[in-house]
């Protein structure tokens, strides 16, 4: 199932994508205030809005996410004085988020330098740039194993059409 925002985001409908995802965020009010999830969808916003020329709400909601994350390993730490390894791995791939987050938000406010000393006419070449490549590979690379994993069905399917135009071919050459 495609996080919202991501078939937009790939599509390059960034506008779109800003939208579904702040969608999501108004439906994920009721989940807990550290959800790793409403991390993500403010990431996933944070790199939208960056797309989208938003760069000062795209720092907002990329520090939304780094926050919830940091909320997050307080009360994991919190509640479990001697953690379970499954906790220490959490706990450490939380962390883990945090300094590629604070890169995110260093690349925006870059994307931002940039985008304000370029003449407006030359919007579009911005989005060449190789800071862009990384930030959409993650996105990407998401939906190419999803894709992949699409096909192995396809191509069942096809093969099995295949055999029996092979048949078709056999009854029609005995004839």
């Amino acid at each position: 199932h495609p996080r919202p925002g991501e078939v937009s985001l790939e599509n390059e409908n960034y506008s779109q994508a800003v939208e579904d995802i702040k969608l999501c965020l108004e439906k994920q009010k009721n989940l807990p205030k550290d959800s790793r999830l409403v991390a993500e969808s403010h990431y996933q916003l944070g790199v939208a809005q960056g797309f989208n020329a938003q760069y000062d709400e795209a720092v907002e909601s990329l520090n939304s996410a780094i926050t919830i994350i940091k909320e997050k390993i307080k009360n994991l730490n919190e509640t479990h004085k001697t953690p379970s390894d499954d906790i220490k791995k959490e706990i450490s791939e939380l962390e883990a988020l945090v300094p590629e987050i604070e890169e995110k938000i260093v690349d925006t406010k870059d994307m931002k330098k940039e985008a304000e000393s370029k003449p407006k006419e030359g919007e579009e070449g911005f989005s060449a740039d190789t800071k862009d490549v990384k930030m959409t590979k993650s996105v990407s690379t998401i939906a190419v194993k999803r894709k992949a994993e699409d096909d192995g069905t396809d191509s069942k399917v096809k093969k099995v059409a295949a055999d029996g135009e092979k048949e078709t071919e056999k009854t029609a050459a005995a004839v």
